[in-house]
Formats: structure tokens, C-alpha cells, sequence
């Protein structure tokens, strides 16, 4: 299984037994104060300290959990839109943003920057400075790239925005666990997490972290406080989390972050050595382009220029190994790479994986070559 940038395969067993115990005992907390109600509220209040401790965020009622990073960012970017305002961004986003973002240009008249790196595939602060203009509010970075591993400096961007007063959104997406992201020291404003990926969680959990910086509520319903106010309470967190909440996600979202934080540095040590082994293995194959800017993000993307690429994915795919073809959610980067036309295959690299499994694919890959020349005369 190397499709880890979309999610995490292998869960620990703690992670696995809370999410079954707490859908065993299901209750809808914060709503009663039976027992049973009372011991859930006060776990998922632990949850939410564990994870700002975990991103050094002050207020532990600042954690907002939400469906996954997409949410997340739908949160931090409508909750703070200000008309005809502008943004920064880069060529290096999710569909999430993007999307996002265009929603907000033709709703609230919101214009926005994108931003390249410079030949080395780094961004340079001067860069996103030179777009600054007095409308700029709200600078939203892809801390690593889903597509070739490209991870920003936060702590160089946090210092700009500070300087210039600017709120600083952060998707961490690919790079919550595998990287040490300080919401304080690299003065973040929104942080948007994704439980399933590097933290291990089950999917349909991520939250929003933000600190020193006014957010509005953009789903409304019932929050189990203020019930005859007709507008939508601000308080924090139940105002940002109406309904009922993914209960057993969340329990066990707090051991995937629990699990993370113990394990951070042998997590990524293993990461690093699997990544530096492919690439070793990979720059050997003569026909393959490689993408990958940074071998500690895991992230490694491909192009076999004179093959066809989705004959090389199906032939992975029927070898059983688990990769990523196309686009990505990304449109933009591969714009900026030249690869909007084929698009990438992309393997992605947990601490669960083995060596063995780098060896197996290097075999397909060469196999699929050797067969294809063949085939080709």
C-alpha cells in the first residue's frame, strides 16, 4: 500500500478498539448529563487539549472539529472572508483552496494571488511580499505539496504576516505528523488538520485550530447551548460544531494523536530512509521523471514520458500495489510542472511500509518497461 497522501492504511490497534468502544457506547454528548453523556464531553474535551498540545495552540476550545482538512478549510477561509478583500496562495494547492477561493471571488468579490517558486522548487518570502496590497487580509499555504512533497518554511512565512498584518491559514493536510508545526512560534493564525492521513485517525474527522483571529460560524443548527437564540451562537467550540458530531472519530482521533506525538521521530526517521531508498532506486530507471522536492515529506511523484502512464497504473494496480494516478486535486501544480496533460502516478510512503514493498515496486515498474519495449519492437 503506498497511497498513504490519501490515506492512512494501517491503524494502530488503539485507534481501531476506541473507534469500536465508542460506537458501542453511543451518546450524543454535550446534549444530557446522564453519566454516560458527562464521561463522553469530558473525553472529547481531552481530545481537544491533546491537539493543541500537540500544535502548541493556547486555547484548547479553539479546536474545531469538522468532517476533514476540506471542511476545515471551507471553515477558515469563508469564516474570515472579507469583502472585496485579496489573498495570497501559491501554484501548489488543493482543489480544496482553490475551489474555495473561487467560491469566495464570486461571492463576496474577493480577489487572490498565486504565488511560483523559484527554480529550485522553494518559495521565496520577497515573492509573496511583492503581491502584498492594501486589501490583503489572509495569506493560505499548502505547508507540503501532495504532489511532489514541497514543504514550506512556516516559521519565515509566520514573520512575514506578522509583520504586515496579515492572517496566516496553513493547510497541513500531508504534513500534520510527519512535520513539527508550532501554531505560536511560527505565528499561525489557521491551522487545517486532517485526522486520517499522517495522524492515523479514521476517516471523516479533521479539525480547525485558530488563534488571534475573529471566525464565523458557516453551518448553523443545533449546538446543545443558547437554544432560543435564533442566530447562530459564536462561542467556541460548540457554535462552530452543529449537530451531532462524529462521536467514535473523534475518541479515536485522540489516540492517533497520542500515538503521533510518542512516536513522532521514529515515524518520520522510518519515512526518510523508505523515501531516500526509493528515490535511490528510482533515479536508476533512465525512462522515469521524478518528482520530489523534499524525501522526508514521503511524497514521490512519476511520469514515464514515452509510455503510456494509465497502462503503468492499471499493470501496478493488478500487481496489487496501491498508488495514485491523475491529477490530484491539484490542477494548478501540474500546470506548473508541464504535467496537466498525462497528470502523475504518486506513491506515498508510511511508517508501515517496508523495504520490501519499495523493492516490489521498482520490479513492477522495470517489468512493465521491459514488457512494453517488447511489445513495442
Amino acid at each position: 500500500y503506498l497511497d498513504n497522501s490519501s490515506t492512512t492504511h494501517k491503524k494502530p490497534k488503539k485507534i481501531l478498539s476506541t473507534y469500536k468502544k465508542a460506537l458501542k457506547n453511543s451518546c450524543n454528548p454535550s446534549r444530557s448529563a446522564y453519566p454516560l453523556s458527562l464521561k463522553t464531553s469530558i473525553k472529547i474535551y481531552k481530545t481537544r487539549e491533546n491537539i493543541a498540545t500537540f500544535f502548541n495552540l493556547p486555547n484548547p476550545n479553539n479546536v474545531i472539529f469538522t468532517s476533514g482538512c476540506t471542511e476545515s478549510i471551507n471553515l477558515a477561509l469563508i469564516g474570515t472572508a472579507k469583502k472585496n478583500g485579496h489573498i495570497l496562495t501559491t501554484c501548489f494547492e488543493h482543489n480544496s483552496v482553490l475551489r474555495t477561493l473561487n467560491h469566495l471571488k464570486l461571492t463576496k468579490n474577493i480577489s487572490y494571488s498565486i504565488i511560483e517558486p523559484n527554480p529550485n522548487g522553494n518559495f521565496n518570502i520577497t515573492d509573496f511580499e511583492s503581491k502584498i496590497n492594501s486589501n490583503t487580509y489572509l495569506v493560505i499555504v499548502n505547508h507540503t505539496s501532495n504532489v511532489t512533497g514541497n514543504t514550506l518554511n512556516l516559521d519565515k512565512l509566520g514573520k512575514m504576516c506578522k509583520k504586515h498584518n496579515l492572517i496566516l491559514a496553513v493547510d497541513s493536510a500531508q504534513s500534520a505528523g510527519h512535520f513539527e508545526i508550532n501554531m505560536e512560534k511560527s505565528n499561525i493564525n489557521l491551522l487545517c488538520v486532517a485526522g486520517h492521513k499522517g495522524l492515523l485517525s479514521p476517516e471523516g474527522i479533521g479539525a480547525l485550530l485558530f488563534n488571534k483571529v475573529n471566525l464565523n460560524p458557516i453551518k448553523f443548527g443545533g449546538t446543545g447551548s443558547e437554544s432560543f437564540n435564533l442566530n447562530q451562537p459564536t462561542t467556541t467550540p460548540d457554535g462552530f460544531e452543529a449537530g451531532t458530531q462524529n462521536i467514535p472519530a473523534i475518541l479515536a482521533f485522540n489516540e492517533g494523536v497520542k500515538y503521533v506525538a510518542k512516536n513522532l521521530n521514529k515515524i518520520n526517521k522510518k519515512i526518510e530512509i523508505l523515501t531516500s531508498m526509493l528515490l535511490k532506486q528510482l533515479k536508476q530507471i533512465k525512462e522515469l521523471t521524478i518528482y520530489n522536492n523534499n524525501q522526508k515529506s514521503g511524497v514521490v511523484s512519476i511520469d514515464l514520458p514515452q509510455y503510456n502512464l494509465d497502462k503503468l497504473y492499471n499493470y501496478l494496480c493488478k500487481k496489487n500495489i496501491c498508488t495514485r494516478n491523475g491529477f490530484h486535486c491539484s490542477p494548478l501544480t501540474h500546470k506548473y510542472l508541464k504535467t496537466d496533460k498525462r497528470g502523475l502516478i504518486r506513491i506515498s510512503i508510511n511508517h508501515t511500509n517496508k523495504k520490501s514493498d519499495i523493492k516490489e515496486l521498482i520490479t513492477a515498474i522495470k517489468t512493465f518497461i521491459s514488457k512494453e519495449n517488447k511489445i513495442n519492437g
